[in-house]
Order: structure tokens, then sequence, then C-alpha cells
């Protein structure tokens, strides 16, 4: 059964840590093996880190698309080979003649659908290798084009040779490529200097622990900021079921419509997921699929189950 230790933690990551540190640092103190978050961070960035605890480990699939809401500093005039302030500078441009209208309508134009090129210092597999290894050999990196989307991006301060931009988008954007991106716009070059994610889809980093605060306030406190995996999916529809349907559905039987009070189109269910319930305990996430055998008819897949 679902127990204290199964949920998801907000944690505010410090700059020079790994996402991997606060793994590890989580995992030693609550003393659970199962740890694992939702979308890194580099370690030069700040901000929120969604953190996977016991079960929670299972929701990773579910919350890793979530928009990301971003703030960032870029260096305008200077290029680095890792497309942020960490790399080795590869271009200088002379004097910046840039006016705050130049960037207003080059930052604009990356809204909507863009197709993006990661950074070749990126995590991305290229022939069973991570593109950063190949560059820190100095090897070429060609990486193909990906089509992200930026929901929202506006110019927040500019104070030359810096500009700092507010950023929402879709998962697997890179702001490191968005900054370099924004400085071939301008003309000059530019290169990431400052991240901070404040944002994973309805999480907040103002509701976060900050990660160098974890060891001294322990583990009993963590537990009281232990998110249920059911408020964890406050963004999927909530079906209750009954404590003999919840154990069936915890050995692998999928419900049929009747049994979960929706009908046979499920008419009264929005979205394309649906979260089991059972005595405020997550049971299983299920999909609900167009039936092959009856026209219109809409039936539940289950997709993950919870012990």
């Amino acid at each position: 059964m679902e127990g204290v230790e199964d949920g998801i933690l907000l944690i505010n990551k410090a700059e020079g840590k790994t996402s991997h540190d606060v793994v590890q640092k989580v995992r030693r103190i609550l003393g659970v093996n199962k740890v694992g978050h939702a979308g890194t961070l580099d370690p030069f960035a700040t901000g929120l880190l969604v953190i996977l605890v016991g079960q929670g480990t299972k929701l990773s699939e579910f919350l890793r698309p979530l928009a990301k809401t971003y703030e960032a500093v870029v260096r305008l005039g200077i290029e680095t080979d890792t497309y942020d302030r960490t790399g080795k500078i590869i271009r200088k441009a002379g004097e910046i003649r840039i006016t705050e209208d130049d960037v207003q309508s080059a930052v604009r134009g990356f809204l909507g659908e863009i197709e993006q090129i990661p950074p070749p210092f990126s995590a991305i597999k290229i022939k069973g290798k991570r593109a950063y290894q190949l560059a820190r050999k100095g090897k070429e990196v060609n990486l193909a084009p990906r089509k992200v989307t930026i929901y929202e991006i506006v110019l927040d301060h500019m104070e030359l040779p810096f500009v700092g931009i507010k950023v929402r988008c879709s998962a697997g954007t890179y702001v490191r490529s968005l900054a370099f991106d924004l400085g071939r716009k301008l003309g000059c070059g530019a290169y990431l200097d400052k991240l901070r994610r404040t944002q994973v889809g309805q999480f907040r980093v103002d509701e976060a622990i900050g990660s160098e605060k974890l060891e001294r306030l322990g583990k009993a406190y963590l537990g009281t900021k232990m998110m249920s995996l059911v408020e964890a999916l406050g963004n999927i529809t909530s079906v209750e079921i009954t404590k003999g349907l919840a154990g069936k559905v915890r050995n692998g039987y999928c419900p049929r419509n009747d049994e979960i009070g929706c009908g046979d189109s499920h008419s009264s269910i929005s979205g394309k997921l649906i979260k089991l319930v059972c005595d405020k305990r997550l049971v299983a996430i299920a999909s609900v699929k167009e039936s092959t055998r009856k026209a219109g008819e809409r039936i539940l897949q289950l997709e993950r189950v919870f012990s």
C-alpha cells in the first residue's frame, strides 16, 4: 500500500549542485532506495526540482511532459561551446549596439511552435553515446532540430550586455539553445548566464524546500512536506472506486465502464487519463481509449498500477 514515503517533494536546487546530488541527498535522509526526479537542471542552474520518492517514481512519465517556466539572464556579445557561462569562449563580438526594441522583436520571434537544435553539450544520445561525451573529446556533434513550443516569452529587464527573459515552454526545450539562438538573431552572439526554474506544471518554486537545508531539516520534516500521489496528479481527473474493486485493480484487473460509474461513453471524464482512487490512495492511472469493437464506445486501459 502507498506509504508516507511514497510521493513527491518540491526542492529548490542551489547553484553548483547536480540534480543527481539532490536525489542522493534525499535518498540518504529518507532511507529510501527509490528516488528520482521529473526533469533535470544543469549544475549552474537553480530552482525547482520535482523529486519522486518511492512509488512516486512511477509518476515520472506523467510529470516529465509538463510545461516548464524559467527566469533567464542572457549575456550578449559572447558565444561559448556549451551555450552557457561554464563553457569555453568561441566567439566575441565587438561593441554591442542593440536597443530594447531589437531584443523585444527578436524575443517575439520565438513564440509558438519552433524548431530548436539542442546544444552539443547535452545528454541526447548519438549512436549509444551522450552528445556531451563526444563534444568533450572534440568530436563534431550534429544534432537534428526538434519541435518545441514556447507558450510565453517576455523581456524582463535589460542592462547591456545582459538581458533578462521569462519563458514558459514545453518539456524538452533547451533554454541554453534559446539564448544561443537569440544571440544569432541579434547578430552579436550570446550565452546563457543564469537560469532559474520557477514552475513545473502546477508546482511552484515558492512551495519548495531549499536543497541546502535538507540535512538540517531531517527526515521527519521532509515527511510532512511529502505530497501524496493523488495530490501530485491534481491535473488528472479522479474517479473513486470501492475497496473490493481496488484490490482487483492492484492485481491487474481493468475495470469495466459500469464498475466505475462512468457509463459506456465515459462522457463525464475529461481528458485522456484518469486516476483511480480508493480512500485517498492512488490505485492506478488509466487511459480512456476508443474501442475497436464498437463505434463510439470508450474503454479503459491501465497505464500504471500502485501497490
